[in-house]
């Protein structure tokens, strides 16, 4: 199975913090076997103009699931930038996400910037 780890840098309540998930082929499975409304990756598809096709399921699939995290307040989106990360931190997560099936799929930490330093 193929674990690929990501994080997104954004603003909360005026601070920089990083959000980062883990997707897998499995939560992949999970999320394209369900109705598309109810799918992360599709979430991510509406959105923008990358390569649209199974090999981008991953990135997809992380950017669905920080979209849906992050869409409200306290999280500024309007500076954001995902990449891929080498490791998530250390521990559970604080939350999963899904889109609207209301099963928990992509798990997500966070941290501020400072928290950050430890795995650059």
């Amino acid at each position: 199975m193929i674990a690929k780890h990501w994080k997104l840098t954004l603003q909360k309540q005026q601070q920089r913090i990083t959000l980062y998930v883990t997707t897998t082929d499995a939560l992949i499975e999970i999320d394209l076997s369900g109705p598309e409304s109810c799918s992360l990756i599709a979430t991510a598809r509406q959105y923008h103009r990358r390569a649209q096709n199974a090999a981008q399921n991953h990135r997809d699939l992380a950017i669905g699931a920080l979209m849906v995290f992050a869409a409200a307040p306290p999280y500024d989106l309007s500076f954001e930038h995902i990449e891929t990360a080498p490791e998530v931190p250390h521990g559970p997560p604080q939350r999963h996400v899904c889109a609207d099936r209301g099963e928990a799929l992509v798990p997500i930490w966070e941290s501020c910037e400072s928290e950050d330093d430890e795995f650059q």
